[in-house]
């Protein structure tokens, strides 16, 4: 997979197009010129409890490379647009959450505000939640041939995941999906070059006898939870009220032969935030040249209250989610997963180090990671 794709899929860096005259004879690729130290925030509040967050980033340029930084200390809270009411956001392993029993309401409004540590304050347009729309069936099936990796230049295998379900006939629905794919997690902390201690990796670069690395058990059952990497949508301009069979919405690679429970996440959104999200595929799935059309402007609804004409990137959106689980095992599957292994390494007694020795760390709760263990993991 090409450098862009991967920021265009991680971090949505923004860009602008460098206008190019070529002739039909030598045809040129288009180039990029990305910009640094641009705010990108990017939000999402849904009726499904716990899909709730926002991340905020500024992009870099460093080391001659172009990426993304977290930025931590914000003030981040929604606000229902009628009531006031407003909801605050923790800061979580360079997420802001908020309870996992919150939960939007179809029919509510809801904007967003976010203050950064600068003093910078921005904020969303109001948000209109849709209706919910259930999924009726889930089904998957294992292909080696899920993903082309450019990168490898061979295939990686997985599951498709498909579902059924009814579009409502009485109005336009806008479809964004995404998955959480569950499972087991046995190390909660790795510390490279380092050990784990007092709840965070302490050095040992000048220890000659301390090992590369030290791996650290859950003190608790603990899930790791995976979310989609591809952007997956779906309107129903032609097929308004009928019944959708078989539709692909998520495509889990074989990184690991672990089993794992599968979430999809039907998220009914509003045409702005469709067309917002159709843009960013847009960019990932057509830049492979200047024959690909070039994607419009990439606006989200982020404002500076302050400053009209300071540049803000993301969108805030408000979903109305229905959810779908399937169960896939994926120990007896005759094919070679991609992931790496990671050996235990685990502190010893009579190891050089600082005492305490230490075996295992917290499993923290985050957006990648969770001690509630899913409803259909038994079923």
């Amino acid at each position: 997979m090409s450098f862009f794709k991967k920021l265009i899929k991680k971090d949505i860096i923004f860009f602008f197009f460098i206008p190019l005259f070529f002739s039909c004879i030598d045809p040129i690729s288009p180039d990029f010129d990305y910009q640094s130290d641009l705010i990108v925030i990017d939000a999402m509040a849904s009726t499904i409890p716990g899909t709730t967050f926002v991340n905020i980033k500024k992009t870099i340029l460093e080391y001659g490379r172009y990426s993304s930084r977290f930025i931590g200390g914000c003030n981040v809270k929604i606000i229902n647009s009628d009531t006031q009411e407003e909801v605050h956001f923790e800061e979580t392993e360079s997420n802001y959450l908020v309870s996992r029993d919150f939960k939007l309401t179809p029919g509510s409004r809801w904007e967003m505000e976010v203050l950064l540590p600068n003093g910078k304050r921005y904020r969303s347009e109001s948000e209109l939640v849709p209706n919910e729309v259930p999924i009726d069936k889930i089904s998957g099936s294992f292909t080696d041939e899920l993903i082309y990796d450019e990168a490898e230049d061979k295939y990686v295998a997985g599951h498709e995941v498909s579902i059924d379900f009814n579009d409502p006939d009485n109005e336009q629905n806008f479809y964004y999906f995404q998955y959480r794919g569950f499972e087991r997690e046995f190390y909660c902390k790795r510390c490279d070059y380092g050990i784990y201690r007092y709840g965070e990796c302490v050095s040992q670069i000048n220890n000659p006898q301390a090992k590369d690395y030290y791996t650290y058990l859950c003190d608790q059952t603990c899930w790791k939870i995976n979310l989609n990497e591809e952007i997956s949508l779906f309107d129903d301009e032609f097929t308004n009220g009928k019944s959708i069979k078989n539709l692909l919405v998520g495509r889990v690679p074989f990184y690991s032969n672990s089993d794992i429970l599968v979430e999809i996440l039907q998220l009914n959104i509003t045409q702005k935030a469709f067309k917002y999200y159709k843009t960013i595929k847009d960019i990932v799935d057509n830049n492979s040249g200047f024959n690909a059309p070039l994607p419009s402007a990439l606006i989200g609804n982020f404002y500076n209250i302050d400053d009209p004409e300071d540049p803000v990137l993301g969108r805030f959106t408000a979903a109305a989610g229905k959810s779908k689980s399937i169960f896939i095992k994926r120990g007896g599957i005759n094919a070679i997963f991609e992931g790496e292994y990671q050996y235990p390494q685990p502190e010893l007694l009579g190891d050089p180090l600082p005492n305490p020795i230490t075996y295992s760390a917290p499993c923290k709760e985050s957006r990648y990671r969770t001690a509630i263990k899913p409803l259909e993991w038994d079923q």
